[in-house]
């Protein structure tokens, strides 16, 4: 059962900011009146950083939401679980996470989990965690599904300003002994096609508008590739316009991601490119191109004054800062680490779960070991998708463990 304190300051909370929070965002919802008392599950896309503040402000009683705090300010962090939040460890299994799930759900709480697992770069949703039908079945409790539209394009990830436009929920409730009859594919499938969706097309299509007066500022947290001159590493945005630091090219931003050149014909683009949408499309889609080749001797897939920590349990030991690169293709492939006294090698096919933290470090494993990348500030997406793509890294390698020196 939800802690005195968990149910305390999510009341206080409820109270003092739920309405606010909801009319500040443009909130509206439907199937509030059929939502259950818990226990329940509640699932939907995450691409919003309120999204669990706003569903739970639907809801008569606390929402104990899954939730990766890793990389979050230790205040933030602190708050997340005053208000009842629970830990999972992003881009790998949490055997922890889930024994408390079951535990929470026994005890009559109300479970709020985004089977994504982790919030939307590009507002187009990534497919459901496996098992996700199996862990509902087994529960046994009923299932809330909340259909989202604007969370997005509200505030995308990467962005460093809100947008003014409607943001609205609709809720979705199966019962328990209507999932109990269901095969578990069944419901899975139910899942996914409830928090699929592709934000900045769906919004263009139906014709939902979205404004903001500053709304390139953080675009270089998203892209890292110019269309125009190609090259990597320099993209960065100001006001309504993002602009290309090489080659001097200018496009126009506006609320909804839609992006225009401002100082060039469309027809200098690499692709056809209408919005944030296709140009991240384009340039992960360019990865494989990038990945080895080099243009006068310097890697062209790269991030500098990269700091490389090793991850000791709780403890991490920094091995310095560097340039990190990707030399060689497909099961060839390497992630490469050279610092000032320190150097690192990592097969790219035995890369895996490498995530995100929040903007502020990266994570991945290797061989049974986690390693900490740390960008200060430089475009660390990249890397997320070039790790996510198996035709970077083609097959298992079989090759010995990475080196470090």
């Amino acid at each position: 059962m939800a802690e005195w304190y968990h149910r305390a300051s999510w009341k206080l909370l409820k109270g003092l900011y739920s309405n606010s929070l909801l009319e500040r965002n443009s909130v509206e919802a439907s199937g509030v009146g059929g939502l259950p008392d818990p226990p329940f599950v509640l699932m939907s896309d995450h691409a919003n950083a309120l999204d669990p503040y706003v569903l739970g402000s639907f809801s008569r009683s606390p929402i104990r939401f899954m939730a990766n705090v890793e990389g979050v300010h230790p205040l933030k962090a602190a708050f997340a679980e005053l208000v009842g939040a629970y830990g999972r460890r992003k881009g790998a299994g949490d055997i922890a996470a889930l024994r408390e799930t079951f535990e929470l759900s026994l005890s009559g709480d109300a479970i709020g989990i985004f089977p994504e697992g982790d919030r939307s770069w590009d507002g187009s949703s990534a497919p459901i965690r496996p098992g996700v039908g199996k862990l509902l079945k087994r529960l046994g409790v009923p299932l809330i599904l909340a259909r989202q539209k604007g969370n997005y394009l509200s505030r995308p990830r990467w962005a460093s300003h809100a947008r003014r436009g409607a943001w609205s929920v609709e809720f979705l409730v199966y019962d328990a002994d209507e999932l109990g009859r269901m095969p578990g594919a069944l419901v899975e499938a139910i899942v996914s096609a409830s928090v699929s969706k592709n934000e900045i097309k769906d919004a263009a299509s139906e014709g939902r508008r979205f404004e903001c007066d500053r709304s390139a500022e953080g675009i270089g947290l998203l892209l890292w590739r110019c269309p125009v001159c190609g090259k990597a590493d320099s993209i960065g945005g100001r006001g309504n316009v993002v602009a290309c630091l090489r080659c001097q090219t200018r496009w126009s931003l506006d609320g909804n991601c839609r992006v225009k050149p401002l100082n060039a014909p469309p027809s200098l683009h690499a692709a056809e490119i209408a919005d944030l949408k296709d140009w991240h499309d384009w340039q992960v889609s360019s990865l494989p191109e990038l990945a080895g080749a080099v243009d006068r001797g310097i890697p062209r897939l790269r991030s500098e004054g990269v700091v490389l920590s090793r991850r000791d349990g709780p403890a991490l030991r920094r091995l310095g800062r560097g340039l990190l690169y990707l030399r060689g293709k497909g099961s060839e492939a390497e992630l490469v680490f050279e610092g000032e006294s320190s150097r690192a090698v990592f097969e790219a096919s035995a890369v895996r779960g490498f995530v995100d933290n929040f903007n502020a470090f990266s994570e991945f494993d290797h061989r049974g070991q986690r390693w900490r990348l740390e960008f200060g500030g430089g475009n660390a997406a990249k890397w997320s998708f070039a790790f996510g793509r198996a035709a970077l890294v083609g097959d298992e390698s079989t090759r010995g463990p990475g080196r470090a020196a």
